[in-house]
C-alpha cells in the first residue's frame, strides 16, 4: 500500500551511499532565512544527489518555525523531508497528534530525539515536557505501524489505520567518559529493539569513535543503516561548540585552532575539502551515508564537497590522518587507538564503583516488596488494607512521602522506579526526568542543564552491578510512560494494587 520512499530505498540499498542535509528554521514564519532554505532545497532537488532534507525542531532549545511548515514546502519542491521529532515540547497527546498530522501529510521519515532542554525566552524559562522519551516514542510508533494503537487490539483500527513510518534515532559515539558512552550504546540497542529503522550519529571528529560504533553494531549482529554526521562549522560556531555552547558536543581544540587560522588567512575552501575527505573516509569505514550540516553554506559549497568526495574514491585510508581529531582523555570501548589505528579487542567495563548504601536499599526492598517472601506478602496486604480506608490511606501516603523524601528526594509520582535506577530518583535527580537512561546532552560527565552536577545516569552507572555490559544494559526492559493520574498517590499501594508500571 505504501511503497518505500526514495530516501528509504537509498538507505536500505548497500550499494548506494545516502546523502542528507540538515535545514535549521529560525524564528518567524517567513523572511530571507526561509527563502534561503527553500532556495537551497530547489538547488538540491535539481542536483539530485541529496535524498532527504532534514528539518530541525526547535534546535538548541530555542523556539523556531515548526518543521511541518518547511517540510511541506520541501515536499512540494520534490524532495523528501526528514522531520526531526523532538519530544521536549510535547506531552504524549501532542506526540500522537503530530504523528496523525504527519501520516495525513504523507511524511514518512522521522528522526526521533529527546531534544535540548528549553532555553529562556518569552517571560523567562519555558516548562520542559519530556513526557515520553525516544524509546517510548519509538515503541508507540511501532504499535501504530502494526495496527495495535491505541489499545493493543483491533478495536478502532478504522480510525487509526496502520501507517509505515520510517523512523530514525540518534546516538553519540563521542562521549569522553565510560559511563556516558556505555549508556549511549545501551540506549541505542534499546532504540533499535523499539523499532528504529536507521541511525544518525551526533557530530564529531574522532574517526576511531566513528569506527567503534560500526564495530559494536557488528559485534551485536545488527544490520541497520547508519548515517554519519558531517558538520562544517564556521569559526564562530566552532568556538561556541568548543566551550560547550551546544549540548552534547565538544570540538577538539586542535581543530578549532585550524579553523581559526584558515579564517584569518581568508581560506574558505579548506573546511570544504576537510568535509569531503571525511565523507570519503566514513564511506570506507562502512557507513551507509552521511548527514551533512553547517552554517553559512550555499548549495554550491555542498556541490563542491560532494564532487571532491566522489573524486577521492578508494583512497580513504591515506586521508584518514588528515581528518582525525580525537579529544584528550576520551574513553574507548576497544583497545585504545594509537595514532589513527583503532583497537580490536573489547576492554572490560568498570561499573559499580560507587555503590554506597545500595545493598541496604536492596535488602529492605526485597523484604517489603517481594511477593515471594512472607514479609512482602504481609506488607502488601497491609498497604491494600490501608488503601481501602481514607484516613489510613492518607496516613500511609504521608509516611511514604516523609521516608522517601528524606532518603531519595522523592517527588511522589505514584509510579516508583527506584529499583530500576539503583535507588536514585530520576524525578528529582534528572532535569528531564528520564527513566530509560540519559539524554545525549551531557558533557564530560556533567549534566546538560546543571553543569555543576554529575549527570544523574553517570551516578547510576557507578551503582550498577559490576558484571554489567553494553549488551546486558541494552537488553534490559524499557520502562513504559508514567500514568500521571497516579501523581501524588502512594506508590506502595499502587504497586500492590497492580496500577503502576509493574501491573501495566
Amino acid at each position: 500500500m505504501y511503497p518505500a520512499s526514495p530516501f528509504q530505498q537509498s538507505l536500505q540499498d548497500p550499494d548506494d551511499f545516502t546523502i542528507t542535509y540538515e535545514l535549521v528554521p529560525g524564528q518567524g514564519s517567513g523572511g530571507k532565512k526561509v527563502e534561503r532554505l527553500l532556495d537551497f532545497a530547489r538547488a538540491a532537488a535539481e542536483d539530485g544527489r541529496i535524498r532527504a532534507l532534514s528539518i530541525t525542531d526547535n534546535a538548541g532549545g530555542h523556539p523556531a518555525l515548526a518543521p511541518y511548515a518547511i517540510g511541506s514546502e520541501v515536499q512540494r519542491i520534490g524532495l523528501e523531508p526528514l522531520v526531526h521529532f523532538s519530544l521536549k515540547d510535547k506531552n504524549r497527546n501532542q506526540v500522537e497528534s503530530h504523528l496523525f498530522l504527519y501520516q495525513r501529510q504523507r511524511f514518512r521519515a522521522l528522526l526521533v530525539l529527546g531534544g535540548d532542554f528549553p532555553r529562556a525566552g518569552y517571560h523567562g524559562q519555558a516548562k520542559p515536557v519530556f513526557d515520553l522519551d525516544s524509546i517510548q516514542t519509538l515503541e508507540l510508533i511501532q504499535r501504530m505501524e502494526e495496527g495495535r494503537y491505541p489499545d493493543g487490539g483491533s478495536r478502532r483500527r478504522e480510525t487509526a489505520p496502520p501507517y509505515p513510518f520510517f523512523t530514525g534515532c540518534v546516538v553519540s559515539p563521542f562521549k569522553i567518559s565510560e559511563a556516558e558512552q556505555v549508556w549511549q550504546y545501551a540506549r541505542l540497542l534499546r532504540k533499535i529493539r523499539a523499532g528504529a529503522d536507521f541511525v544518525v550519529t551526533q557530530l564529531g571528529y574522532d574517526l576511531c569513535k566513528f569506527e567503534e560504533l560500526i564495530r559494536l553494531l557488528g559485534d551485536c549482529d545488527l544490520r541497520i543503516p547508519v548515517l554519519a554526521n558531517v558538520f562544517i562549522p564556521s569559526p564562530a560556531v566552532a568556538r561556541l561548540m568548543a566551550r560547550g555552547g551546544v549540548p552534547g558536543v565538544i570540538l577538539p581544540g586542535r581543530l578549532v585552532r585550524i579553523i581559526e587560522e584558515e579564517a584569518e588567512a581568508g581560506d574558505r575552501e579548506s573546511r570544504l575539502v576537510r568535509a569531503a575527505r571525511q565523507i570519503a573516509v566514513l564511506r570506507g569505514l562502512g557507513y551507509s551515508g552521511v548527514h551533512l550540516g553547517g552554517n553559512g553554506l550555499r548549495f554550491d559549497d555542498i556541490r563542491s564537497i560532494l564532487d571532491l568526495a566522489a573524486e577521492l574514491g578508494d583512497n580513504w585510508e591515506e586521508l584518514r590522518p588528515l581528518v582525525h581529531f580525537p579529544l584528550d582523555r576520551t574513553w574507548y570501548l576497544y583497545d585504545r587507538p594509537t595514532a589513527c589505528a583503532c583497537g580490536s579487542n573489547r576492554l572490560p567495563l568498570a561499573p559499580g564503583r560507587r555503590r554506597g548504601g545500595l545493598f541496604l536499599h536492596e535488602l529492605i526492598h526485597g523484604l517489603l516488596f517481594s511477593r515471594s517472601s512472607w514479609s512482602g506478602r504481609l506488607f502488601g496486604r497491609f498497604c491494600l488494607w490501608c488503601g481501602e480506608r481514607t484516613l489510613l490511606r492518607t496516613l500511609l501516603t504521608r509516611g511514604e512521602r516523609l521516608i522517601k523524601t528524606i532518603l531519595f528526594g522523592c517527588r511522589m509520582c505514584g509510579d516508583c522506579t527506584l529499583a530500576e535506577s539503583t535507588y536514585l530518583c530520576p524525578q528529582s535527580g534528572c532535569p528531564k526526568k528520564l527513566t530509560n537512561g540519559p539524554c545525549g546532552g551531557s558533557r564530560d560527565r556533567r549534566c546538560e542543564v546543571h553543569p555543576e552536577r554529575l549527570c544523574f545516569w553517570v551516578r547510576v552507572y557507578g551503582r550498577l552491578a559490576r558484571e554489567s555490559t553494553v549488551e546486558s544494559l541494552g537488553k534490559a526492559p524499557s520502562l513504559p510512560p508514567k500514568d500521571w493520574s497516579l501523581d501524588q498517590t502512594s506508590s506502595w499501594i499502587n504497586y500492590f494494587a497492580g496500577r503502576d508500571h509493574h501491573g501495566r
